[in-house]
């Protein structure tokens, strides 16, 4: 059985453990207890698989130590000491020339105590950070502090007239509690007084926001108009106001507004990681980001008439074995968040129903990748924003940056997509050619090639990539010539993961999905969750009633997740935070298993169709006016013509229901005429046919009676 990091055993007793680093040269793994409060311990493999075969450990499947929390659900409390958590776990880890001395006490205490003289805390403090860092799957995620387990959070406080808080100390003044109202006038003020190049201060705001919505406008008695404070005792006090602009400010919109853009970006930008280019570790550690727009052009799914562009690849390699480990076909533009993070969710999880959408069945290890790196690196483009940097974060990955317009520093893939351009252009149509003099064909007119089928053909060249491409330039160390390893990514990474420290790290797909998948706003309605015109429902949905609830008490909106490759199914978090998967209702079969683009592609078409139809209609409407008023002003023109003026309105209203009753009988009498007229001119056509009978058989005789008979008798 092949050990990776954060794996679960659980012995028969119930005590579980994480495998938190695995030594694979010397076979040593450190674990740690589920269950107690205690450093991590050193286990022989050789314990651990005996265990196993004898039946007394087993593995378990589900992990449910990760948390999946909702970024923007956190607190500013639980952020703050999140990251402070995070800082100091980074520098005792930091402070270790390899990550094994750690787990070894004299080491681990050195660090320690250089944690305390930096940090001001305690022993026990920084080991119950490490420890939950452990626990949790070595993600920043795990550091958050446990205030889902108390409180009444989401409820709100019973409203009283009663000032809340600590009592004035001269005992007269009573104060006032900010409502929604007063919050208001504090975020206007900031962004009126505070957020600009005037730098005032948070005092001169503060009073700012006094004169603007607490005074009123009075006349003194030499006839001026004087500001004055409504109410002494009603306005908010200054502690006050530090207290809220402390939970409503954002820092880097504070630095930008007083000091200017450029100011934030040479100062106080987030800077993560370095451009070293180190993956000596083995498979896993550092991995390689890029997008490039490939040389081809593609016509629509929906109508092969249309052509739709060029397609953006984004390629996800691994630095140590060269190989391919996930990409993205898309057609948004490079620096994308949705094209990104679905390159990377395709490097993180299972290729085998990713390959199966297409129609492509894997052999065994033939891609068998689904891991999370140490570190990504990347240039200015594919990783530059919070949002992305966020997600990534919290899965304990860091980022390393390549200066700008230097290509140089991604050379590997790079090469990759070369390589890629090169085994598909021989063979597509609709390549893009450079050098296109006047008189030639137009390259773009040849485009016969969807998304879909494009992906697979993509799918293609990484499998061959990965299983048979030769990388030439490639250099072997001492202990791979010895043993002939291959200079094939797949053989590579098999090489890493035997022989090289570098282990793979596992986290749950939910957590990966949670993390890297794009999300978006959704209805829940009585017919089920509504996304982009589409109707999702799960077993989830329907037990907890979500659908009966909105038909009674209206729709509601809903944080959901999707992947924009297939819209098939899409993903809400309930209210323990567990990620459910919702799946497409079955009358929409047609969006089933397409992507965004196609989908959006398939609901255009589908309008034009209507409108075109709509067109129609309208011209046939016009004409049915049209008929409608002739007959209309046919029958007007009779009735006048007809009509009797003499009689009076009295007289032409009475007998309604008689004059009903004698038309009626009118109609009867004429339809029987009709069909007496009908029988009458059967029966004539019945005799004619008798008498054409009659004489083709006279005719007949006449003709058998002129036959000379003696002939035929010779």
């Amino acid at each position: 059985m092949e050990i990776a990091e954060n794996m679960l055993f659980q012995n028969s007793n119930g005590k579980t453990i994480r495998i938190i680093y695995f030594n694979r040269v010397s076979s040593i793994i450190y674990a740690i207890d589920m269950g107690r409060n205690r450093w991590p311990y050193l286990i022989h493999i050789e314990s651990i698989n005996s265990l196993l075969d004898s039946g007394e450990l087993k593995t378990l499947s589900e992990d449910p130590y990760f948390l999946s929390v909702v970024s923007d659900d956190l607190s500013n409390a639980e952020i703050e000491r999140r990251d402070c958590a995070w800082e100091i776990v980074n520098f005792v880890i930091a402070q270790m020339e390899s990550e094994e001395l750690i787990y070894i006490t004299k080491y681990r205490e050195q660090a320690i105590k250089k944690a305390i003289d930096v940090y001001s805390v305690n022993y026990s403090t920084i080991k119950n950070y490490l420890i939950k860092y452990w626990k949790g799957g070595k993600i920043r995620q795990a550091l958050l502090p446990a205030f889902r387990l108390c409180g009444a959070k989401g409820k709100e406080k019973k409203k009283s007239s009663k000032k809340r808080g600590r009592p004035n100390k001269d005992g007269a003044k009573t104060g006032v509690n900010v409502d929604d109202t007063i919050k208001k006038y504090f975020q206007v003020g900031l962004n009126r007084y505070y957020y600009n190049q005037r730098q005032n201060s948070l005092k001169t705001t503060y009073e700012l926001i006094i004169k603007d919505f607490f005074t009123e406008s009075r006349t003194d008695y030499e006839g001026h108009t004087v500001p004055v404070i409504k109410d002494i005792d009603q306005i908010p006090t200054y502690p006050q106001f530090l207290y809220w602009y402390k939970k409503l400010n954002d820092p880097k919109k504070e630095l930008i507004k007083r000091e200017g853009t450029r100011h934030y970006f040479q100062n106080y930008r987030t800077i993560i990681g370095t451009s070293t280019q180190d993956a000596g570790l083995g498979p896993g550690t550092l991995w390689q980001i890029d997008a490039t727009q490939f040389d081809i052009y593609l016509v629509s799914s929906v109508n092969r008439n249309l052509i739709v562009g060029r397609p953006t690849l984004v390629c996800v390699i691994d630095v140590y074995s060269r190989m391919i480990v996930g990409f993205n076909v898309t057609f948004e533009p490079f620096n994308s968040y949705t094209g990104v993070m679905m390159a990377l969710v395709n490097s993180m999880t299972s290729k085998e129903e990713f390959c199966l959408q297409y129609g492509i069945t894997l052999d065994k290890g033939e891609w068998d990748v689904s891991c999370v790196p140490q570190r990504i690196f990347a240039d200015r483009g594919e990783l530059n924003g919070k949002q992305i940097e966020e997600a990534i974060a919290n899965l304990g990955i860091s980022i390393q940056n390549a200066p700008a317009y230097r290509a140089d520093y991604k050379g590997i893939i790079e090469q990759a997509f070369a390589q890629l351009n090169l085994n598909v252009k021989p063979f597509a149509d609709g390549i893009v050619k450079n050098n296109q003099t006047r008189g030639d064909e137009e390259y773009r007119l040849k485009a016969n090639l969807t998304i879909q089928e494009f992906t697979k053909l993509i799918i293609k060249c990484v499998l061959f990539h990965n299983n048979h491409h030769v990388l030439s330039s490639y250099v072997l160390d001492e202990m791979m010539l010895e043993d002939t390893v291959e200079k094939i990514p797949s053989k590579i990474w098999t090489y890493g993961l035997r022989n090289m420290k570098g282990q793979l790290r596992m986290l749950p797909e939910s957590t990966i999905k949670h993390h890297l998948l794009p999300n978006d706003t959704g209805s829940v309605t009585s017919r089920g969750v509504k996304y982009k015109k589409m109707l999702y429902a799960s077993d989830y949905t329907l037990k907890n009633h979500w659908f009966q609830n909105a038909r009674i008490n209206g729709s509601w909106k809903i944080k959901i997740w999707y992947d924009p490759r297939d819209l098939t199914h899409i993903y809400v978090v309930n209210e323990d935070g567990e990620f459910n998967k919702l799946t497409l209702l079955n009358h929409l079969s047609k969006y089933r298993y397409k992507g965004i683009d196609e989908i959006e592609q398939i609901m255009r078409y589908e309008e034009s169709l209507d409108s075109m139809g709509k067109e129609k209609e309208l011209q046939a409407k016009m004409q049915l006016f049209d008929e409608i008023e002739a007959i209309v002003g046919e029958g007007r023109q009779r009735t006048k013509v007809e009509k009797d003026d003499e009689l009076s309105k009295t007289e032409r209203l009475r007998g309604i229901r008689e004059n009903q009753r004698a038309e009626r009988e009118q109609l009867r009498k004429i339809d029987r005429n009709d069909s007496d007229e009908n029988n009458l001119s059967e029966e004539i056509n019945i005799e004619s046919s008798v008498v054409d009978v009659r004489d083709d058989e006279l005719e007949m005789f006449r003709f058998t009676g002129n036959l000379d008979w003696n002939d035929e008798n010779e």
